[in-house]
């Protein structure tokens, strides 16, 4: 175990907080890009909050604090990220906490002073960052997956994930470092959610009148998922998240899940009321009409080629699991209109280390 100097003793000014399941595979990639940071005043800690990981993730991240007494690792026992949000904010020290995810890079080494720049030069109480897929993207399937999640028909287009613009904006799309003193009052991250999680934190700061303010500077780069049968699970979990979201605060409405809920009931009432020969040929012309605007998205997101064809059948399973989930959670409707429990209630530094 290092020695810690003078500067260790005293509050870092920032505390990046790793909420993290089963991530062996960039773990010891991402901490090494993390703790080869150049210092902000006061410098930094790195809070990684496991949620109970079967692969080698604690081991290590175990190795890895031996010998630098700025890194330590938490237990989550919620398992989920929200809970573990919950743990690093309760155990930071810092006056601002960065969230980032097992999964990602940090593509510059000043990324925490400039972090620290930006929010004493805005005044914000929140920072969004784009948060591109390509540059992580191993494999023919992350690759159009990556392909398919930049495209309009892939992710909203209203989105800050993908923009390189500084501005004043709406934090709920890409919200992610935070004033401490932020997540703390307004109760920290709801539990329940196991996805979009981000999402209903977001849109309490956004509620409450808090600048959020965005930089190109604060880009990371995140890995996409690499198979079809991956995509489709996160996807059911977003839908489910966004089911919940707009059951917890009605007046966020995903409009083209809504719409599309609408829609296909009154479309198969059509057809039924069409006759079964132009059923058919209806649900015919509703497929090849839906097969060519993916096929053509996807040419246009990965070229001609193979790949553009991955990126097509990736639309499908993307749109697929986002309305099979958004249904599974409007069936947990009820239970989501109460209100959360709170979560921030414990002292800081209260979170058990391990």
């Amino acid at each position: 175990m290092s020695i810690p100097d003078e500067r260790n003793e005293a509050p870092p000014a920032v505390s990046v907080v790793l909420p993290v399941l089963d991530e062996e595979k960039d773990i010891r990639r991402l901490l090494d890009e993390i703790l080869r940071q150049e210092d902000p005043p006061r410098g930094f800690e790195v809070l990684v909050v496991d949620g109970g990981s079967r692969d080698r993730t604690r081991s290590i991240v175990t190795d890895m604090a031996a010998s630098e007494a700025r890194l330590r690792l938490l237990h989550n026992p919620g398992v989920r990220s929200s809970a573990g949000r919950n743990v690093g904010a309760a155990a930071a020290r810092g006056d601002y906490v960065l969230y980032i995810d097992g999964h990602c890079g940090l593509p510059r080494p000043d990324y925490l002073v400039r972090l620290v720049q930006i929010f004493e030069a805005t005044g914000a109480a929140c920072l969004c960052r784009p948060q591109p897929l390509m540059d992580l993207a191993t494999g023919d399937w992350a690759r159009a997956i990556a392909a398919a999640r930049h495209s309009w028909l892939g992710h909203n287009p209203g989105s800050d994930i993908y923009r390189e613009t500084a501005a004043i904006t709406d934090p709920r799309s890409a919200g992610a470092a935070y004033r401490r003193s932020t997540v703390i009052d307004l109760g920290g991250y709801d539990e329940r959610f196991d996805a979009c999680e981000d999402v209903e934190f977001n849109h309490r700061v956004a509620r409450a009148g808090l600048i959020a303010y965005r930089h190109p500077d604060l880009r990371i780069h995140y890995r996409p998922r690499t198979s079809l049968r991956s995509l489709h699970r996160q996807m059911q979990r977003y839908g489910r998240g966004r089911a919940r979201l707009m059951a917890k605060h009605p007046e966020v409405v995903p409009w083209a899940l809504v719409g599309i809920s609408i829609l296909l009931p009154a479309f198969a009432v059509g057809l039924a009321a069409a006759g079964w020969r132009r059923g058919i040929a209806g649900v015919m012309l509703a497929g090849l009409a839906y097969l060519a605007v993916t096929l053509i998205e996807g040419v246009r997101a990965a070229g001609f080629g193979l790949q553009a064809l991955r990126t097509a059948v990736v639309f499908g399973f993307l749109h697929s699991g986002l309305f099979l989930g958004f249904w599974r959670g409007l069936g947990e409707w009820w239970r989501f209109r109460t209100q959360a429990p709170v979560t921030m209630s414990r002292a800081p530094g209260g979170a058990g280390q391990s």
